[in-house]
């Protein structure tokens, strides 16, 4: 019965995509290729958090939220204040990882939704996202503290411990696109002792600087194992190859620092999957507005967000 149901997941997964592979861990050996078609159509999530100050928004395991654990950042303080001219912006790294969905071989694609504090075009952006690939660990996470960052980070030599022949020859071990400038990160754990990673401009590099003009940014991440690559889509407009030389496992993973201690409802990022591009516009790009959400409700007095507790009104002198 096994192989008559193997065949036709196998049919069926040629259709869905082709070569890609997906290299789970929990799969049945007589049902890998059923399990795989499955993981293949259902949706990705962030399967583990790392940090103090992350959290599922909602419950969604696809999109997680981080905020400022100084309750005094607020967004309204920081603008009232002049950012620029803060001496602790404080915040700590945070990071969400795919790690139930390992990529083997074959094209990935997958697209973040970044929501920010950014509600106008004069509003700084308070939150800010790395977003790529990293190599699968099978480790307790349960000892992380309260900050994480795959590209500076303590546990390099433990990573190491897990490093399997899957990894193939490539010495990128985590690649990510900071959609600030929109830079390439990059760290190979194996010679790089110091945790500092390679920053590395690309053609067509683009970010969203300090504003967002009210909208949730999308970037979409095209994973081609085959050839090697690490292609951005920003905004559904093909930017260019950001990483060459990539082999191996991965997984997606998402990195995350919140200066603003804001609402949930703006400071978050979700992941999806969507169809693998074959042109240089993101067919699935639609423009998304912020969540309606009290925070961006100007008010004469002083009422707050109902789901924050923060002011409605962002120009306020407090």
């Amino acid at each position: 019965m096994a192989s008559e149901v193997d065949k036709v997941a196998t049919n069926m997964l040629a259709l869905q995509n082709k070569n890609a592979r997906y290299g789970g861990v929990n799969c049945d050996e007589d049902l890998a290729v059923l399990e795989e078609l499955n993981y293949f159509r259902s949706p990705l999530t962030f399967t583990h958090l790392l940090g103090n100050r992350i959290d599922y928004l909602e419950n969604d395991k696809s999109c997680i939220w981080s905020s400022n654990p100084d309750t005094s950042m607020t967004p309204s303080y920081l603008m009232a204040n002049a950012a620029e001219d803060l001496v602790d912006w404080s915040g700590a790294d945070q990071t969400a990882i795919g790690s139930d969905y390992v990529m083997t071989s074959g094209k990935h694609y997958a697209k973040f939704y970044i929501d920010t504090s950014s509600n106008t075009s004069t509003m700084f952006r308070f939150f800010y996202s790395k977003m790529g690939i990293m190599r699968p660990i099978r480790t307790n996470w349960k000892n992380v503290g309260g900050t994480f960052n795959p590209i500076y980070n303590s546990w390099f030599n433990d990573f190491l411990e897990h490093k399997t022949d899957a990894w193939g020859k490539s010495d990128i071990h985590t690649c990510l696109y900071y959609d600030y400038e929109g830079t390439a990160e990059r760290s190979n754990w194996d010679t790089e002792p110091d945790n500092s990673p390679l920053e590395i401009p690309w053609d067509g590099m683009e970010g969203y600087s300090c504003f967002q003009n009210g909208k949730v940014g999308q970037i979409g991440l095209l994973l081609d194992l085959d050839e090697g690559t690490l292609t951005v889509y920003k905004d559904g407009k093909r930017r260019g190859i950001m990483m060459r030389g990539l082999t191996g496992e991965y997984c997606w993973v998402l990195s995350v620092l919140a200066q603003g201690h804001g609402c949930p409802h703006q400071q978050n990022v979700r992941i999806e999957r969507a169809p693998i591009p074959t042109t240089d516009t993101d067919k699935t790009f639609r423009p998304v507005r912020h969540t309606n959400c009290e925070c961006g409700i100007e008010s004469d007095d002083e009422s707050v967000c109902s789901c924050c507790g923060n002011p409605k009104r962002y120009n306020s002198d407090y």
